[in-house]
């Protein structure tokens, strides 16, 4: 049991939970270290993620406010906009989608593209200048034509998107006592750091007694944890929980971000067959696959080491583009 609070913070218990924890064998005889990997990408719906635990409460939350309609905001193969699709139209809100394309992209219906249109997801394709406009134009619209639209913020970037996370390390805690196993570290993907910060939070809250690790795949260092350390302030707030000497506990590496979001590098794309090729495998070439080649290269540097966790928090729809199928293997 977390505490009273977090038990009064409504949930839909939509995920197919616990996750499995595996141990990664070939890699792990091949990095002198024992490397195992939480399966969030088996979270259980269209093709899961770790945006699918944060939906579990940011949801619940539409449904108390009697919400009649979802509005969020990504990128055009946003993962955080297929699984709100996914699992809003399953609790029958309607959606509606506004997605960011820079003018030049190809609008193609691949990948978690495909996916929003196929689910029936109303879309709006947006250039970068004009999200915040389009936001609330469409929130106006909505009102003034009798819906009540609740809107998520990109990547469930918000207090309740971060709770999920303090549950996630309740539930790795005792995966790992089940198997007499003490991690040294957890790694994953940072984006827009909700998950980074909700496992940081669960690990203070829950002592748990494990470094928490996150590998950019967007931001500079400095960014990310600026972002990190707020998003735990204002979960702390609303949990009344004191955080004053959280921010130590941050730790983000930008190393691996390579030329731009979304472009892959050549050690994610070796790490993406290693994957594949020694443990059958199939990581996401935006997130994971760039993270995954972060944590090797520490391991590598004797920077890690030990037991140590790798978060996969999935993102797979990306990978069925052209964009990354065709990229040279």
């Amino acid at each position: 049991m977390i505490g009273m609070r977090l038990e009064e913070i409504p949930r839909i218990n939509y995920c197919f939970l616990p996750t499995p924890l595996e141990k990664l064998n070939t890699v792990s005889k091949m990095y002198n270290c024992t490397i195992l990997i939480k399966r969030d990408d088996l979270t259980g719906h269209c093709f899961g993620g770790n945006k699918e635990r944060k939906l579990e409460f940011i949801l619940a939350d539409a449904v108390k406010n009697n919400a009649t309609v979802i509005v969020t905001v990504g990128a055009l193969q946003s993962n955080h906009c297929r699984m709100t699709t996914s699992i809003a139209t399953s609790l029958g809100f309607k959606v509606e989608l506004i997605l960011i394309s820079d003018g030049d992209e190809e609008l193609e219906r691949e990948g978690n593209y495909f996916l929003d249109v196929l689910m029936g997801a109303k879309i709006h394709i947006v250039t970068p200048n004009k999200v915040q406009n389009k936001i609330a134009e469409l929130m106006d619209h909505l009102r003034k034509n009798g819906e009540k639209p609740y809107f998520i913020e990109g990547g469930g970037h918000n207090v309740l998107g971060t709770i999920g996370y303090i549950y996630a390390i309740e539930e790795i805690k005792r995966q790992t006592a089940e198997i007499g196993l003490t991690p040294d570290c957890i790694l994953l993907p940072t984006g827009t750091g909700t998950t980074q910060a909700g496992l940081i939070l669960g690990s203070r809250l829950l002592h748990y007694d494990v470094e928490i690790i996150g590998i950019s795949v967007a931001r500079k260092t400095e960014r990310c944890v600026t972002e990190i350390a707020t998003t735990i302030r204002n979960t702390g707030e609303y949990l009344g929980v004191d955080t004053a000497h959280y921010d130590s506990y941050i730790r983000v590496y930008d190393e691996y971000i390579g030329q731009a979001y979304g472009i892959p590098t050549g050690a994610s794309m070796e790490t993406l067959q290693l994957m594949a090729h020694k443990e059958g495998l199939i990581l996401d070439p935006i997130y994971n696959a760039k993270a995954a080649a972060g944590m090797f290269n520490l391991i590598s540097k004797g920077e890690l080491s030990g037991n140590v966790i790798y978060w996969n928090t999935g993102g797979l729809p990306a990978l069925f583009t052209e964009k990354y199928y065709s990229w040279p293997m």
